[in-house]
């Protein structure tokens, strides 16, 4: 065959396309003009051209694949950041591989290993186990494929991305104040992760800015279980309703337990905001349709996902990338009722 065509790249050079409009034409995706599309297809086809991912992975030291690393999809914002990082990684002209890995820090060990013996380009982690010693990072090091930790749980010395969590804490309870509010109940949150730690720091720091004491202000309601969903919620808000001095508002861990929380407020008599104020974190969609709405912080997932891509395809980005949160103001936080 004259002419053979070994790569995505040459192809695109023939044609006069840009590589990520071959890549997305050969793999079906939607948003391709037809016509271009065909002409790609007739043109690989016409080459002998089919392209093999692990093959130009051997022919060149790198596959186009991007490896993520997750611990399981039972979280709805994890999931949502795995869609959006999906179709940015397609967007770039990569194939995104997923390995869940059930938080385990074995299972999690083998996924990396995995990943670079295929030569991925790169590898993204979410709420990674590991620490900045482990073999599996030390590895993937060694081979020059970069690891970015999307919210590492334990501290590490690597590439990190992730939402300045202090600073979301802050909003919070500015908020709050702002509001008259100076008892808080809060759910969820400790600090036995290096992200569960950052905010449970920005929400004492924020007591300490505002001139209260943590110790008077702040009642915590731990999880029995690790759990942060609707059922966990509704539960701590039942152990709410019925404590003494009980605090006029609540900051939950993310929206799922808010939500919970308004419904377990609700079947004890209680009004939200009339009685408690509940704020919660992720904006996921439904938060802004339960009744009442639900204020809380936007983490800014989108943007976060396109910077932590970037740290792997850009050889120059930064060590480390900080998104800004925002705080989304709804129905379900209000000045503390004066009948108290």
């Amino acid at each position: 065959m004259k002419n053979p065509v070994h790569s995505t790249s040459e192809l695109a050079r023939r044609l006069g396309l840009s590589r990520w409009t071959v890549s997305r034409a050969l793999n079906g995706h939607a948003g391709i003009n037809p016509e271009t599309a065909a002409r790609v297809l007739a043109a690989a086809s016409k080459a002998g051209f089919s392209p093999s991912i692990l093959g130009r992975g051997l022919r060149s030291g790198r596959t186009d694949l991007i490896g993520i690393v997750a611990p399981d999809l039972e979280e709805y914002f994890l999931t949502r950041k795995l869609s959006v990082l999906r179709l940015l990684i397609e967007e770039a002209g990569y194939h995104g591989i997923i390995q869940m890995t059930d938080s385990s820090p074995a299972s999690e060990r083998a996924a990396l290993e995995r990943f670079r013996t295929i030569r991925c380009t790169g590898v993204l982690t979410f709420a990674s186990i590991l620490g900045p010693r482990d073999i599996g990072l030390q590895r993937l090091k060694e081979a020059k494929i970069p690891c970015v930790q999307i919210d590492p749980l334990l501290k590490t010395t690597g590439i990190i991305a992730g939402t300045d969590r202090l600073e979301a804490q802050r909003l919070t309870l500015e908020h709050l104040f702002s509001l008259g509010h100076r008892q808080i109940g809060v759910f969820g949150i400790d600090s036995s992760t290096t992200y569960g730690r950052q905010r449970y720091e920005g929400i004492t720091a924020a007591c300490m800015a505002a001139g209260l004491s943590p110790e008077k202000s702040l009642r915590w309601f731990p999880r029995e279980q690790p759990k942060d969903d609707f059922a966990t919620g509704c539960a701590l808000a039942r152990e709410f309703a019925t404590a003494r001095h009980r605090p006029t508002a609540i900051v939950t861990i993310n929206d799922r337990m808010a939500l919970g929380a308004i419904r377990g407020l609700q079947e004890n008599g209680l009004d939200v905001p009339r009685d408690v104020s509940v704020i919660g974190y992720d904006n996921a969609d439904f938060s802004a349709y339960c009744t009442p709405s639900l204020t809380t912080i936007d983490p800014q997932g989108d943007t976060l996902m396109q910077g932590a891509l970037d740290m792997i395809l850009s050889p120059k980005a930064p060590g480390h990338f900080r998104v800004q949160p925002t705080l989304i103001v709804r129905q379900s936080t209000a000045a503390p009722s004066q009948d108290r």
